[in-house]
């Protein structure tokens, strides 16, 4: 009786490892967060709280911005320098401070001209921004080096950068030894920002300028936009819903796929070259069979073509309010020979679901129309754009900036969905 006692006992104890095993490995689902008049929105990812670990004094607050400080020395030398220890610190006068040690060479510049700009750049200047973080002013002259264009305030004594997309020129009002850092706090008098930066609204479109952002281990960049501000709080209220509902994702991948939407109602904003270019890159990422890349694009920004493309596309009338359009074609001189030949639709497919990713993820919206195998519409679209007799256009992609009326859907369903076997 003990022998079989003692089994027992050891079988029941290997059954709770196993049960505590798969428990401690489930995944726990997303948290729905219920709003106080029964709304909600899901957060997804990684939500699990953990025990907190304390590490002492640390600068963890984040996010930390990526700035870069034009000052002049007292030969007249323009000087550059990166700061993470900034930001706004009043709102009427407007101000912010800035940190930065005595041993500095724009420490010595601001203390001497009471003035100094905030250069804010995009991610494509990441290089340079470490660069002037890293060596001396008292060593070299970082604008030269870097092939850097100093452009005089127009308001203040110090320089700026005329390269990077946003600069705001300050004016020393107090500087406050702090100990290690002398924090200069600057009023701001005047702001200065790329104009294809600048939205309707006249807010600045984050999307497109791409700030980057500083952490002890990465510089990272603009991430994915989560909710309005002064509008997602409204979960909260018996009588209000927000605008924008907010969703969390576990990456910025994620974020694209799942809020990509079917976008027909634009604004008359002009989708730029260099971002069709963009677009054009991701589509020409996609995935193709033998690397044949068997896809040709044909870009379309006049106003006349696009109109005349809504007019003959039954599905294609928010060509009327789009910007721009892309039109995706197999190059039949490219294919693969023989039965394999008819690849090219998923090859150009794929680069059609990177275009409408990319779209999303950079503030865009865009939405395609077929054209192939409706032999009319293929017809319609190749007269009017002069494609050649080898190439076929599969469809066409409206491209702009959307008004915010188009949401994305869920599209879950479980029930399409086998495991192993149908």
């Amino acid at each position: 009786m003990r022998n079989k006692s003692t089994l027992l006992n050891v079988f029941l104890a290997a059954i709770i490892v196993v049960l505590v095993y798969q428990v401690s490995n489930q995944k726990i689902p997303a948290p729905k967060v219920q709003s106080a008049n029964g709304s909600s929105y899901v957060s997804l990812g990684d939500t699990v709280a953990s025990e907190k670990r304390s590490l002492g004094p640390k600068s963890y607050i984040m996010p930390k911005p990526a700035l870069v400080i034009g000052s002049y020395g007292n030969d007249g030398t323009p000087n550059i320098m990166t700061a993470a220890w900034a930001g706004i610190v009043n709102s009427d006068p407007l101000s912010v401070g800035v940190s930065i040690r005595a041993s500095r060479k724009s420490y010595e510049n601001i203390m001497a001209t009471k003035a100094f700009t905030i250069n804010v750049p995009s991610a494509s200047y990441v290089a340079e921004m470490d660069y002037v973080g890293t060596v001396s002013g008292y060593d070299e002259d970082k604008f030269k080096k870097l092939g850097l264009t100093a452009v005089k305030g127009s308001h203040v004594d110090a320089p700026y950068i005329g390269e990077f997309p946003l600069v705001i020129e300050c004016e020393v009002t107090e500087a406050i030894d702090l100990g290690s850092h002398t924090q200069f706090i600057g009023r701001i008098i005047d702001t200065k920002v790329d104009e294809h930066l600048i939205k309707q609204n006249g807010h600045i479109d984050i999307e497109q300028m791409q700030p980057v952002i500083f952490s002890h281990e990465y510089y990272y960049g603009y991430g994915q936009r989560l909710a309005k501000p002064s509008d997602i709080y409204k979960v909260f209220k018996d009588d209000m819903e927000p605008d924008m509902p907010a969703t969390r994702y576990a990456n910025s991948t994620l974020s694209s796929i799942y809020n990509r939407k079917s976008v027909r109602h634009y604004t008359s904003r002009v989708v730029s070259k260099g971002q069709l270019n963009e677009l054009l890159r991701a589509g020409m990422a996609a995935p193709t069979a033998m690397d044949k890349r068997p896809w040709a694009f044909v870009v379309v920004q006049e106003r006349a073509l696009l109109d005349s493309l809504a007019a003959a596309l039954p599905y294609g009338k928010m060509l009327y309010q789009a910007t721009a359009a892309i039109v995706v074609c197999g190059d039949l001189n490219k294919t693969l020979d023989g039965e394999v030949q008819q690849y090219w639709i998923q090859d150009c497919s794929a680069a059609t679901q990177n275009i409408l990713l990319a779209a999303e993820s950079m503030g865009l919206g865009a939405v395609w129309t077929g054209v192939y195998p409706r032999q009319a519409r293929i017809e319609t679209v190749t007269g009017l754009l002069n494609i050649p007799e080898s190439a076929i256009p599969l469809n066409v992609i409206a491209v702009g900036y959307p008004t915010g009326e188009d949401q994305p859907k869920d599209k879950w369903d479980e029930t399409t969905i086998h495991w192993e076997k149908w």
